[in-house]
């Protein structure tokens, strides 16, 4: 399981969006993966990749998505770790 090792907002850097409808003081972050129509959520005490649904209430009517873009979900998910902002819970 992978937890972020950092505030969600430092998210935004790499893309992530606040998810709306959501308090402020929850700092919910998503980002839509095109390959292989994933999600990928992070919030200041867990983060997790689900299954990219239209209808889910936290995604914005036009999704924070980059259709050219030819990383999946694992690819993005390594960067993050690499870049020390997701670590591993034992």
């Amino acid at each position: 399981m992978l937890k972020p090792n950092c505030e969600a907002k430092e998210f935004e850097k790499y893309g992530f969006k606040r998810c709306k409808g959501t308090a402020k003081e929850s700092e919910c972050y998503y980002l839509c993966v095109a390959r292989g129509c994933k999600m990928l959520f992070v919030s200041n005490c867990c983060f997790c990749v689900n299954d990219w649904k239209d209808d889910d209430p936290r995604i914005h009517k036009n999704p924070n998505c980059k259709y050219r873009d030819h990383r999946d979900s694992l690819d993005i998910i390594y960067d993050l770790i690499k870049a020390d902002m997701l670590v591993k819970v034992n």
